[in-house]
């Protein structure tokens, strides 16, 4: 019994270490030729790659390829372009044609090493758009007053401004006003269009929004678009949209109206006995908040005027009118010039003011409750310099004011009025400010020289480093308002 047992465990151990003996095979290891694609957009996944393109344009992609073997040589590398799942090139580089339709289509990149058989790709999308789908927006008017839109596309690296025709639409109407507009984004900060707010004063559809896409109107408010009765007419005097939310604040005849998802509201405080009209450049931007709280400039009583919704569920809807904060005398006798929601520290308002050569800057205060409380003078001073005022407002995202007078942007913190220059167009520039926006990290500047068969000029900067990169002397009629959405820079 011992001698079986003996001989059972030696058996193992032969057993164990010939299993363990050293692999005496002849292998030839060779290294693999890795491929990498370069030269292209990057990002981690192909969400975030995708090339804007015009509808009719066509795209060029060079891509780099190199081999951790081949280095650059392709000898034996195969390539192939598919396009909506389309094969439409066997050649590295791609030469594509956008006139199938528009939308977001995927493309995919194939190397093949013949060799081993192995294979890379490179997915990305292109994007197939209306090429006015991002760039710069002008609204304009003739001699007679008839309004047309503009743009100078960032898509398309066309260094003119195009007009823009709206099929759906037909003419825009007379006397013009505004154009604004807020971005709607996708899956990555390069993936948006605009919705763009146009404004005027004597049309079928005064106030009209409009997606950049393909450029058709998505919603159009006339007269029939009011929810009271009686003989309502729209003809608006200021339109503008909320930065953060889908309403636009509009005066017509003097009162204040809010517009959503197709249909105007009452007037805000319709039965008011003091009858208030709302001033030029009078309602302070509420920079998302005007769901609660809005104020605007009465020039019948010369007064600032301030309303809530009583901080409840009804939003836009304002119930409260504060006739008597403490400060209000301290605007008296002063000139009107421009207001904003500041929300600096918290929740504010800011109002600016002038009195013959002095500025004068306020602001409302709200208290713990979200009552406001009170006007203070935030700060005085001087005009920048003599002439008349082009365009001044307030920044919110920056908490600076703006002003244009003659052929310069000057610039001042709400902290007070010390107004210092910001820009000053080439001295051969032509006509005096009457418009400009700092967005998307430049700075749009339009002027009008009367005299000219094309009186609208437009000049663009870097907000950045203050560099002037694009001049367009006297390219179009009469500029009433200019709109930028473009990638940011």
């Amino acid at each position: 019994m011992k001698f079986i047992n003996r001989s059972f465990i030696l058996f193992l151990a032969l057993l164990i270490v010939g299993g363990c003996s050293k692999d005496l095979g002849n292998y030839n290891y060779k290294d693999v030729n890795t491929i990498t694609i370069t030269g292209l957009l990057e990002a981690n996944h192909p969400t975030g790659r995708i090339y804007e393109i015009p509808f009719n344009d066509t795209i060029r992609l060079n891509p780099t390829v190199k081999g951790t073997l081949s280095a650059s040589d392709t000898a034996q590398l195969t390539f192939e372009w598919k396009v909506d799942s389309v094969a439409v090139s066997k050649s590295k580089n791609l030469f594509y044609v956008a006139n199938k339709r528009y939308g977001k289509i995927s493309a995919e990149f194939t190397v093949t090493d013949r060799s081993t058989g192995i294979t890379s790709s490179y997915n990305c999308f292109l994007n197939i758009v209306n090429p006015y789908k991002w760039g710069y927006y002008l609204l304009t008017q003739d001699k007679s007053k008839a309004a047309s839109l503009y743009c100078l596309s960032s898509i398309t690296k066309k260094a003119s401004f195009d007009q823009v025709l709206l099929p759906k639409l037909g003419k825009l109407g007379q006397n013009p006003l505004s154009i604004s507009g807020t971005k709607k984004y996708g899956a990555s900060s390069t993936d948006f269009y605009n919705v763009l707010t146009i404004g005027i004063q004597d049309a079928v559809n005064p106030v009209v929004v409009i997606d950049s896409r393909e450029f058709v109107p998505t919603l159009l408010y006339n007269s029939s678009s009011y929810v009271g009765g009686g003989n309502f007419e729209l003809r608006p005097s200021q339109v503008m949209n909320d930065r953060y939310n889908d309403v636009i604040y509009v005066v017509n005849k003097g009162k204040f109206h809010v517009l959503r998802k197709g249909a105007i509201a009452l007037p805000a405080f319709i039965n008011d006995p003091t009858d208030y009209q709302v001033a030029p450049n009078g309602v302070a931007a509420p920079l998302g908040n005007g769901r609660y709280f809005m104020s605007v400039y009465d020039e019948k009583n010369k007064k600032v005027r301030v309303w809530d919704n009583g901080i409840t569920a009804n939003e836009y809807v304002y119930i409260n009118d504060y006739k008597d904060i403490l400060g209000q005398e301290l605007m008296n006798g002063k000139v009107f010039l421009a207001c904003s929601y500041a929300n600096i520290p918290s929740i504010n308002h800011i109002y600016l003011f002038k009195q013959d050569n002095q500025l004068y800057s306020y602001r409302l205060d709200y208290a713990a409750d979200y009552k406001p409380k009170s006007f203070s003078l935030l700060g005085s001073g001087p005009m920048p310099t003599t002439g008349s005022i082009g365009y001044v407002y307030f920044d919110g995202p920056t908490s600076r004011w703006f002003m244009a007078i003659g052929k310069t942007i000057y610039m001042a913190s709400y902290l007070g009025v010390e107004f210092q220059k910001y820009a000053q167009l080439p001295a051969d520039a032509t006509g005096d400010i009457v418009k400009f926006k700092i967005l998307d990290g430049k700075l749009m500047i339009a002027t009008n020289d009367l005299t000219a068969s094309k009186p609208g000029s437009i000049y663009i900067y870097n907000a950045n480093t203050m560099v002037l990169e694009q001049s367009f002397p006297h390219v179009v009629d009469e500029i009433v308002d200019l709109h930028l959405g473009i990638l940011t820079q």
